[in-house]
């Protein structure tokens, strides 16, 4: 039985870079974590072009996998896919390779791929394709596309549950959402903040299967990557990287949350693994920086699980879920902040790239997000709340009056509201109208 897809942001990204009749186009890297869907999305597209596609995965097809390893330059390997697929370069038709890191040596002929190809589209994709350019070869600068798949977003989520007339409220970014609503919104917001925006798992969910061990086998597929990749006695670290920013997103990201009291050359391995989960899209990373270079020098980064559903199942395996509108006590409610910061730096990244985080002083003020639009600088503060008061908007006023900058925002579960305060505009907005909102005014 086939799948219903559900339309994603990024299909109209796709279908402009197919169109796109450019001779000499640059490759396109589709990148993100394993079972966000970037096959869908490619397969989705490839239906609806019109033109010859040639399509292989190099998970399933390990013979083809070999013979490209074993090609010693980039004339066999364009007779190579001639012979077996049928794709002639340079012609006016698209080749995709999807799971591509799994070749060896494929990285090395990317660069010819732009330039032999004069007009073929051609699309690699992988969950972890910061593989295919290792050892000895150079990342082909200029000559790739990158897009980066996350998990559904909000009205994506609501899209698979057949709810489009809540996504359509959300993507109109509505000044003014009713109070009945505003419950409905929050109450599906609730559940997606359990459910995460993994395809599988939301589907599983809408279907009324056990969505909980589909995802649980999802990780234990990413453990079985890490132990081919990393090997069994690296295992533990990884495992350790990603608990530690389940269990402290919202704080800073510290190498003695992954093992205690680490020695020099285990911290080497931890950075080291922490660089290679933030490459594969696993975890997302926040610089942090102070009102001046010197007062940032030390700072560390804040990191964050790239669904906020994976987080929910690494930190909550022993204690009850928190509930955005059920869990009353202040003391239950304290992690719902950094479930809530963890979803809003995954609707960011998105759309803005890279995320930073600012701080007054090592021990005062600070703003969980500084987006930069142009020359203007636009802070973001999060707050698990269900009405926001003047004692929650200390944060970015301070950011507000110290940098002369006019809007800033905080995101919570309160209704929209516009806030006027010593002539500075502080806009609060639901946490279900983020991704809307940053693709219009942030």
């Amino acid at each position: 039985m086939d799948i219903p897809y559900t339309l994603r942001r990024e299909d109209r990204i796709l279908e402009r870079f197919i169109l796109d009749d450019n001779v000499h186009k640059p490759v396109l890297l589709v990148e993100g974590a394993r079972q966000v869907g970037k096959t869908w999305l490619v397969e989705n597209a490839l239906r609806h072009t019109g033109k010859p596609t040639f399509e292989v995965n190099l998970e399933r097809d390990s013979l083809l996998r070999a013979e490209i390893d074993d090609c010693r330059d980039f004339q066999e390997f364009q007779d190579l896919l001639e012979d077996r697929l049928g794709f002639t370069g340079g012609s006016p038709s698209i080749l995709f390779i999807d799971e591509a890191q799994e070749s060896r040596h494929l990285g090395r002929y990317v660069r010819f791929m732009k330039e032999a190809w004069e007009k073929s589209t051609t699309i690699l994709s992988g969950s972890t394709l910061t593989r295919l350019f290792r050892n000895d070869t150079r990342y082909p600068v200029g000559r790739v596309q990158k897009l980066v798949l996350w998990p559904f977003s909000f009205s994506e989520f609501l899209r698979t549950g057949d709810k489009d007339y809540l996504t359509r409220v959300i993507l109109k970014s509505p000044s003014e959402v009713s109070g009945k609503r505003h419950q409905t919104l929050l109450s599906f917001y609730d559940r997606y903040l359990e459910v995460g925006g993994l395809p599988m798992v939301v589907r599983a969910y809408f279907n009324g299967e056990d969505y909980r061990k589909v995802r649980a086998q999802i990780i234990s597929d990413y453990e079985q990557d890490f132990i081919r990749i990393f090997g069994e006695e690296l295992i533990h670290i990884a495992r350790g990287c990603l608990r530690s920013v389940a269990n402290f997103a919202g704080g800073v990201s510290k190498n003695t949350t992954v093992i205690p009291s680490p020695t020099t050359p285990l911290n080497a391995r931890i950075n080291e693994i922490f660089a290679r989960l933030e490459g594969w899209h696993l975890i997302i990373r926040s610089e942090q920086s102070g009102p001046s270079p010197e007062g940032s020098y030390g700072y560390l980064p804040k990191r964050y699980l790239f669904d906020t559903g994976v987080l929910r199942h690494l930190r909550e395996s022993a204690v009850p879920s928190i509930s955005v509108l059920n869990t009353v006590s202040m003391a239950a409610r304290t992690p719902l902040g950094g479930v809530l910061e963890n979803q809003v730096a995954v609707d960011l990244i998105r759309s803005v790239g890279v995320l930073s985080g600012w701080k007054r002083s090592s021990a005062g003020t600070e703003i969980d997000f500084v987006v930069k639009r142009g020359n203007a600088s636009v802070p973001i503060e999060c707050k698990a709340t269900l009405s926001v008061n003047r004692r929650h908007l200390k944060g970015v006023l301070d950011y507000l009056n110290l940098y002369s900058v006019p809007k800033g925002y905080t995101v919570s579960f309160a209704p929209r509201s516009s806030i006027e305060v010593e002539h500075r505009t502080i806009e609060n907005v639901p946490a279900y109208l983020v991704e809307a909102v940053v693709e219009r005014s942030v």
